[in-house]
């Protein structure tokens, strides 16, 4: 048996051999020490024999990655000719890619739990390791981790590949009618939300699940997609009171929390405005968030009062932009400035994560999405040396995108440990949640943190000190989120390995499909018959 360490249940079969011989490690580490203390030659030995596992471990991950993309080319080429031809049967043709990207999918799912394993059991044995013999191994190995990063392994760029794929195959080759950037300029929205913590374990079953429904969202579709394309970065303000704190806390009417938003690396221009509103009085008591856009060496003058929201209106006045939206940005901006001004609220906090949202293009009813690598780091005037040397720029200049940042100080920033997943539901217009959503959240694989804030949370990380209240979660930190898995529930395989959704194959979940479509549809045109039939009826008489 490779693993033993508790984990054995994460272990998929045929890739036995290709683990981590944890075992062999630890038994090296005890027979070593039985006659003798630990020498020179039992560590350059132990430390040959961990580079030769780490290497196993490693080119067996890259070997399973070239295939994958190998296997998702193979598709993308036959769904292209597909799409071309004027096949007899499409529909058989599309579901059998279908159930081959699913299998694909299935073994990205399983490469990311193997690579999660075996990171897991490295960390393991080097902390036994400096246990048993008083060395610092775990530090002194972090440079060969590096250079065969089993914590940086992404998957996401399959999945976005496949998530294309498998739409058009949903689809049978129709593209959705739909602009994928809807939203991107959106200054006001309502949905109703609901958030989560995902474990790490089980991160990359969460995307393929939704994935199976809704499609990734891809908001530039001319440019192919790059690992930095999915980084988020926002700077929270505040003073130093800590008001809007409060008032987000305790859920106060008219409660702002106020930030400044880019997508993508640090280079990018444009820096969206945004403000917060719990219960805004303008709406007549609505939640609402609502937001601007500027480029960014336009920021600091608009944080400092110099640019003016009448000079934002009338430059977008010249430039042709419709009156009313031209109106909304308007208010908002008088609305974020007159905040800045009047609470004296500066940069405080700044919240990093590599986000993949699920939509349906150019249709927001459901919107589903996933923070990875969630990371707090501060901005804040209080106590950061290096802050202070930079302002009064609108944000840190040492700071880029670059997870784990491992060049900030310890006594900056918090690396959250879960992931989080968000539901939006445009429920004021009737939207209910789908089946398939709500299997997920009562699932295993979810735990539900009601309210959670991003902004809370760092705030009361660094800042608690000077926090009256703290938020309810922080004691969730201290729970095992992880449950034991639900019979029937979520990605698993048949005993011949094959791939079970929920604990059903994917052709039956798409027969299913269908025949409620037919049904839904029988329904519909026994309908408008039975009301051409009346018609026909009243005409008589």
């Amino acid at each position: 048996m490779q693993l033993s360490m508790g984990i054995d249940h994460n272990i998929f079969t045929p890739w036995r051999l290709s683990y981590i011989a944890y075992d062999l490690l630890k038994q090296e580490l005890k027979t070593r020490q039985t006659h003798h203390g630990w020498t020179r030659r039992d560590e350059d030995d132990f430390i040959g024999l961990l580079d030769n596992e780490l290497t196993k471990v490693y080119d067996f991950i890259n070997a399973k990655l070239s295939e994958i993309d190998a296997r998702i080319l193979y598709c993308e080429r036959t769904i292209n000719a597909l799409q071309e031809s004027a096949s007899a049967s499409p529909d058989m043709n599309y579901g059998l890619m279908d159930e081959t990207l699913t299998e694909i999918l299935f073994d990205v799912n399983d490469l990311s739990k193997f690579t999660r394993v075996n990171f897991t059991a490295i960390q393991k044995i080097l902390k036994k390791h400096d246990k048993w013999t008083q060395l610092n191994l775990k530090q002194d190995y972090v440079q060969t981790l590096r250079s065969k990063p089993l914590d940086k392994q992404r998957f996401d760029v399959a999945i976005i590949y496949i998530s294309a794929l498998h739409d058009i195959c949903r689809n049978r080759g129709e593209k959705h009618i739909g602009n994928s950037a809807a939203g991107g300029n959106q200054n006001a929205f309502e949905r109703a939300t609901a958030k989560y913590w995902i474990h790490p374990d089980n991160v990359t079953e969460v995307k393929a699940i939704i994935m199976l429904h809704l499609p990734v969202l891809i908001f530039d579709k001319n440019k192919q997609w790059e690992a930095s394309d999915s980084a988020i970065s926002s700077i929270y303000f505040e003073n130093s009171n800590f008001d809007l704190y409060t008032g987000r806390l305790q859920r106060d009417e008219g409660a702002e929390a106020i930030r400044y938003r880019w997508y993508g690396p640090m280079e990018s221009q444009d820096i969206f405005i945004e403000r917060k509103t719990h219960h805004a009085p303008w709406l007549d008591g609505a939640s609402v968030k609502d937001r601007f856009r500027l480029k960014e060496n336009q920021v600091n003058n608009y944080t400092l009062g110099r640019l003016t929201a009448d000079s934002i209106a009338n430059e977008l006045r010249r430039k042709g932009t419709n009156p009313e939206a031209v109106k909304d940005v308007q208010f908002i901006a008088q609305g974020i400035q007159t905040s800045l001004k009047e609470k004296g609220i500066q940069p405080m906090l700044r919240a990093f994560y590599n986000r993949t949202a699920f939509q349906l293009p150019g249709d927001q009813r459901v919107r589903v999405s996933l923070d990875t690598d969630l990371t707090f780091i501060r901005e804040d005037h209080i106590y950061t040396e290096s802050c202070q040397r930079q302002r009064p720029n609108w944000r840190r200049t040492d700071v880029g995108i670059d997870y784990p940042f491992s060049y900030v100080p310890e006594k900056d920033i918090l690396r959250f440990p879960f992931a989080v997943l968000e539901t939006k539901l445009q429920t004021h217009l009737g939207q209910e949640p789908p089946a398939w959503l709500t299997s997920l959240l009562e699932s295993h694989l979810v735990h539900e943190v009601p309210r959670f804030s991003k902004y809370l949370h760092g705030a009361a990380h660094f800042y608690h000190d000077r926090l009256p209240l703290l938020p309810w979660w922080l004691s969730e930190l201290n729970v095992d989120i992880r449950k034991p898995r639900a019979e029937n529930s979520g990605l698993t395989r048949s005993r011949s390995f094959k791939p079970l959704i929920d604990g059903r194959y994917r052709r039956a979940m798409i027969e299913e499909k269908e025949r409620a479509q037919n049904l839904t549809i029988d329904v519909e045109q026994d309908q408008i018959s039975n009301q051409s039939d009346q018609h026909v009826r009243l005409v008589d008489k």
